[in-house]
């Protein structure tokens, strides 16, 4: 089974991408989705959050308030790696498992859709990696649109992750999301076709 990373930027496109991908039948470990999972009322993650953080960081409905987390960890460095060092390992345990099925029951190719891959060095556990890349002022449009940031917001968030351009050259596939879907979907298309032939080899 070929392993591969899927990384960009916040606002690059890369859940666009990762949809584009499971379409032409390459499943995608979402890191997001397992700590939404383990984050909810009731599991360690949701626990230890809560225990570090506050209530302060808990909605009305008990759920956690992700506005108001973002606003600690993105003002602080420390605050960030905290968050982090509770998540992540509880997240890694799930992807070792998803991973171990499919490897058991013969898929090809397998992603895990990663935002902080390069960020946690995570780079040598796969066999390939592919950057979900969009120029800077397009990233900050869309982030600012798609969140309702101020400048300073989009500053700080896009500031907590590794700059796309020092990813670049440590990736084996780049695609290209600055303009539209359908030239979005082309090359994802492409890079699909190019994957299953090497598989096939």
């Amino acid at each position: 089974m070929i392993w591969i990373g899927l990384t960009g930027g916040i606002a690059t496109g890369k859940s666009a991408a990762k949809k584009q991908f499971e379409g032409l039948g390459i499943p995608v470990i979402d890191a997001d989705e397992l700590a939404h999972q383990v984050m909810q009322p009731g599991q360690v993650g949701y626990q230890q959050v809560v225990s570090y953080f506050g209530t302060n960081v808990v909605s009305q409905s008990g759920d956690l308030n992700r506005s108001a987390l973002a606003e600690i960890i993105f003002k602080s460095i420390d605050e960030k790696e905290k968050l982090e060092s509770i998540i992540h390992p509880l997240v890694q345990a799930e992807v070792q498992k998803q991973k171990a099925y499919h490897q058991k029951i013969g898929t090809p190719i397998c992603m895990y859709d990663v935002p902080l891959l390069f960020e946690k060095k995570l780079e040598k556990q796969f066999d390939r990696v592919i950057l979900i890349w969009c120029d800077p002022q397009t990233q900050r449009a869309r982030l600012k649109a798609r969140n309702q940031l101020t400048d300073e917001q989009v500053s700080d968030r896009i500031r907590a992750q590794m700059p796309l351009s020092d990813k670049l050259p440590l990736v084996q596939h780049c695609i290209d999301n600055s303009t539209t879907y359908e030239s979005l979907h082309l090359q994802v298309k492409t890079l699909v076709e190019k994957l299953k032939k090497t598989v096939s080899l």
